[in-house]
């Protein structure tokens, strides 16, 4: 169930993300390091060298844990800057609201929203014919200066910012899932702003230098199915200008120029010698300059025939980015092609193991040859008392087992020590996790056994892709066995109950809580190898790590497919 799951899910972000995606892209899963972020980290870095009144911050312990725990490959000078990495945040919250960058169906919600189009520099459905383009601008400029006006309040009377000043944020993180931290209001607010500012370049068609906006573009009208008309409604959001890795020269000259427009905002906000009257005016001095309008172009004139409408595609990613774009499409045809087999391949897998099952005794075995004697000669005589028609069990097609079959059977389900040890290995894709586990066993009888298990745990993000320490997991197991009589393989249902502690800081969680760990195999095998050991297949494992109890508690939710050895029990 979790591979079809996996390959939907992932094939379905493919279809669906260009149609998600509003401009520059932000960091995610499919984009790791995104546009946004590295526009507004490179005008950071470019105030600082200049200004001192945005210092870096060291964040705590458990500021520290959620910009860890972020959903993209955040850059490495800022990820210990409490001042940086909030900046961040709030540049990617236009596009997020506080969803899962690869929730395709929030994001929809989120970028189709009517009232918020101007927190992209780009038409909203009012914004009609050439005079839309002039109304589409006023109101990015009117967003801009509101929110970077609003900014101002996060600054002390140096105008230096004051990381005291704090707002309520959501964010969704990649383990601790929806999250509302408290954080610094100037870096959130102005964020915001810079993202608008941002967006003007990949939203509108511009004049050669890319100093003028000849034509605002839409997105608005076509998702909420009104009756798109391009005459009336302007060109269509092209999702290939929102990738800031393209190669294409309008789309590097747009990436150079939203730079320069982003650290002109920002250094307008954070300029210490300007007044706060003086600051608003100039952050409408910056949109008048970098959101300039230049009218003519129509759709008369195919809107000036603007080279932005001729780019073309890299991939069926453009919107989000980057050169991994055909491998992750491949990935998900392959998928989907796993999907349509993977009921064959369980049939294969199960064909493979098992051998026919009889709930008869057999005659008595062949007693085994001395040393100085000729090999016995093998009883092919069926086994069950039945009589075989043709060599077949009656009513059936398959062929009757010999005794010599049986006696082999019969001999690797032999129980051994009623006390034994398990080893296991595994992992979740639902929620990617490798685990490794190792138990001791005691066998009440051949139906029933219990035991102690520890194990390890470790969580795997994906953006960026790294493994985190996890959880320790400690439980007791009960094991309920439904023993085939004549089949080396035999069903089984497990049940583990106990505790998960947590080995990594996480936002609300700090490292070593510990709470409750459950999990429970519905269906699971255990095929004889004889001599005492067994294959112990369970590949549908439900596990519930819960190392946070607390006030916000933390649970990391997974299907597992495990696969391990038992001796004896």
């Amino acid at each position: 169930m979790i591979l079809p799951k996996l390959a939907t899910g992932l094939a379905m972000t493919v279809l669906l993300s260009s149609h998600a995606a509003h401009a520059w892209a932000i960091g995610s899963q499919l984009n790791e390091r995104g546009c946004h972020e590295l526009i507004t980290a490179r005008a950071l870095r470019t105030v600082r060298t200049y200004r001192s009144t945005a210092p870096a911050v060291t964040p705590t312990r458990d500021e520290a844990a959620i910009f860890s725990d972020v959903i993209f490959q955040a850059p490495a000078d800022l990820l210990p800057d409490l001042a940086g990495m909030t900046l961040m945040l709030g540049v990617r919250d236009n596009d997020l609201k506080g969803v899962n960058p690869l929730s395709t169906l929030d994001l929809i919600q989120v970028h189709g929203n009517p009232d918020t189009q101007d927190e992209h520099c780009i038409r909203a459905a009012a914004d009609d014919f050439a005079a839309g383009n002039q109304s589409a601008i006023e109101n990015c400029r009117t967003f801009i200066r509101d929110t970077a006006t609003a900014a101002l309040d996060g600054l002390d009377a140096t105008g230096t910012v004051d990381t005291d000043i704090r707002t309520e944020f959501k964010v969704y993180l990649a383990i601790r899932g929806q999250a509302s931290p408290m954080l610094p209001l100037f870096w959130i607010k102005i964020g915001a702003a810079m993202h608008a500012l941002e967006d003007g370049f990949p939203h509108t068609y511009r004049t050669a230098d890319g100093m003028h906006i000849t034509t605002v573009l839409n997105w608005i009208d076509e998702v909420d199915g009104v009756g798109y008309d391009e005459a009336r409604d302007g060109p269509l959001h092209r999702t290939e200008l929102d990738d800031c890795t393209h190669g294409d020269p309008t789309i590097d000259r747009n990436f150079t120029l939203a730079t320069e427009a982003a650290t002109d905002l920002l250094n307008a906000a954070l300029d210490p010698t300007l007044t706060h009257d003086e600051k608003v005016a100039q952050f409408d001095a910056v949109t008048a300059k970098w959101l300039a309008y230049q009218p003519g172009c129509t759709f008369d004139n195919q809107w000036c025939s603007p080279p932005e409408a001729t780019v073309t595609k890299t991939g069926c990613l453009d919107a989000s980015g980057g050169g991994s774009s055909s491998v992750l499409v491949l990935l998900a045809v392959a998928l989907l092609v796993l999907r349509r087999r993977t009921g064959l391949a369980a049939l294969v897998l199960a064909g493979g193991l098992a051998l026919p099952a009889y709930a008869d005794d057999p005659p008595p075995a062949v007693p085994a040859a001395a040393p100085d004697q000729a090999p016995p000669v093998v009883d092919s005589t069926p086994a069950a008392p039945l009589t075989p028609v043709n060599g077949k069990e009656p009513g059936r097609d398959l062929k009757a087992p010999t005794v010599t079959e049986v006696q082999e059977v019969r001999k690797a389900k032999e129980l051994g020590s009623p006390l034994g040890f398990t080893a296991s290995l595994g992992g979740s894709i639902d929620r990617a996790a490798a685990v490794g586990t190792v138990g001791l066993r005691y066998r009440l009888n051949e139906k029933w056994l219990v035991g102690i298990d520890v194990g390890w745990n470790p969580w795997i993000t994906t953006a960026p892709m790294q493994v985190r320490d996890g959880v320790a997991e400690y439980y007791l197991t009960l094991v309920r066995r439904f023993p085939m009589a004549y089949d080396r393989v035999n069903l089984r249902t497990s049940l583990h109950l106990g505790g998960s502690t947590l080995l990594f800081d996480v936002f609300g969680a700090p490292k070593y809580s510990t709470g409750f760990y459950g999990a429970i195999s519905i269906l699971g095998i255990d095929y004889d190898l004889g001599s005492s050991w067994r294959l112990v297949v369970d590949p549908a494992e439900i596990a519930f790590p819960v190392p946070e109890i607390g006030a916000i508690p933390l649970w990391y939710e997974q299907f597992r497919f495990m696969v391990g050895v038992q001796y004896g029990g």
